[in-house]
């Protein structure tokens, strides 16, 4: 009696590792028991598809499966919409630094310009006022001119 209890026990345990092993079939799926969500693909969903959204109500509450798909597809919306703004603002900001960078350089080339136009103009202004401020005079006449000076100065003494 006592090998028909081993025996017994032997096929019982052997049975338990069959039916975890997955040996010993499975659970029948069921298919839902409500409609399909009638939403666009997450890239092409508007607020007016969220308003008129109707959740399928189950015997405890909303559909959990129904809820879950919709909230996955309303997040993968937010995530690409935010992506698209991020990018877009980016855009703006290059844009808007390359304008800066663009005018700043045509004040530089302005500027450097007029700098030039004056530097030109001063040169030309202050070699007119030297030839008006000194004439041109031989060194002969200046020697001259010296010497009589003294000479003017000595008899003055």
């Amino acid at each position: 009696m006592l090998v028909v209890l081993v025996i017994a026990g032997l096929a019982v345990i052997a049975c338990v590792v069959m039916v975890s092993l997955g040996h010993g079939g499975e659970m029948a799926e069921f298919p839902p028991d409500v409609p399909p969500l009638e939403l666009p693909a997450a890239g092409q969903m508007t607020p007016a598809d969220l308003i008129a959204l109707q959740l399928p109500i189950g015997l405890v509450g909303y559909s959990t499966q129904a809820v879950d798909e919709t909230l996955h597809r309303v997040s993968v919306a937010l995530g690409e919409r935010d992506t698209r703004i991020a990018v877009l603002e980016q855009r703006v900001a290059e844009l808007s630094y390359a304008r800066l960078q663009a005018r700043e350089e045509t004040k530089r080339a302005e500027i450097k310009q007029a700098e030039t136009k004056q530097v030109e103009t001063e040169q030309f202004e202050d070699s007119e006022n030297r030839a008006e401020r000194e004439p041109e005079v031989s060194s002969a006449t200046v020697r001259e001119g010296w010497d009589g000076e003294r000479a003017d100065a000595e008899e003055a003494w």
